[in-house]
């Protein structure tokens, strides 16, 4: 995988102009096509979008020659072209390669906590599980809490059964449960353990995606999914057109970020959703 890092020289001029842009999905996700459409219409070339089911992403169905440009959309599509030597621009994936530059899949934890200090006062101690590839965001979310007054009790776990019994754990000695964008370890059945902790202990649930909200957690902080679109745009745009991506300072990378709120999960909870709306977020 070639990385597009920020900072780099420019490409040489006969690698300045990839004979093709090509997307990677997986279809039938609505976010996943929102990125695309996004992309389509912002990207100054037209994209040959590629999707897969559940027979999963075949690098030899791309059909990439050395020098194309490659989005990614989510994480499975970025996993299966891992090795594969073409430049990649990933979008909507919590685990990417170091140095390389595309828009990130969630705002910095420091804005999640933020929101769960404010929906509840009493907050202080914030439970967690994440996996072996989310250690770097972990020690940085871990600093943002403290700065914030708050102690983030975070293990890393091998799996979702271990990220149960963890959680299980925590939930005696933590105020909120984290569920941080760890595709690694936060399966199904942890979600929906969480879910358990929330509704019988009264431990609001913090995740990463939207979906999850509408799906019973109490909040969540994300990127809108066009957004992502439109930084992936951005991005491709300056490569196509050779320019030096730079420090990142003329590329928007962080916009579109929102927060939801679930409005019965809210009420149970007897968090007053006033003060959370002041900061932007949308009670659904």
């Amino acid at each position: 995988m070639v990385l597009l890092a920020a900072g780099g020289a420019p490409a040489r001029a006969e690698e300045r102009q990839p004979t093709e842009v090509v997307v990677l999905k997986r279809a039938g996700v609505t976010a996943y096509e929102e990125v695309t459409e996004e992309f389509g219409e912002r990207c100054r070339v037209r994209a040959r979008v590629v999707s897969f089911g559940d027979e999963g992403a075949s690098p030899a169905r791309l059909r990439l020659g050395r020098g194309e440009l490659l989005v990614t959309i989510g994480q499975e599509a970025l996993d299966a072209v891992q090795g594969v030597n073409v430049r990649v621009i990933p979008t909507l994936a919590f685990h990417t390669p170091p140095g390389i530059l595309g828009p990130p899949a969630t705002p910095p934890p420091e804005l999640l906590f933020k929101v769960l200090a404010t929906a509840r006062a009493s907050i202080k101690k914030v439970g967690a599980v994440y996996g072996v590839r989310s250690e770097p965001m972990v020690e940085v979310a871990r600093k943002q809490a403290e700065r914030l007054g708050l102690r983030l009790m975070a293990r890393r776990v091998g799996g979702g059964p271990e990220a149960v019994r963890v959680l299980q754990e925590l939930s005696s000695q933590v105020d909120a449960i984290w569920l941080p964008g760890d595709t690694d370890v936060i399966t199904t059945q942890v979600f929906q353990y969480a879910l358990r902790l929330q509704l019988e202990r009264g431990l609001p649930v913090a995740a990463a995606t939207r979906q999850q909200v509408h799906s019973g957690a109490l909040m969540a902080v994300d990127f809108a999914p066009r957004s992502a679109g439109r930084a992936a745009a951005n991005i491709a745009n300056h490569f196509l057109e050779g320019k030096p991506i730079g420090d990142r300072e003329d590329i928007e990378l962080y916009g579109g970020a929102r927060i939801t709120i679930n409005a019965q999960g809210a009420r149970r909870l007897g968090i007053d959703v006033h003060a959370l709306e002041k900061m932007g977020a949308k009670v659904e």
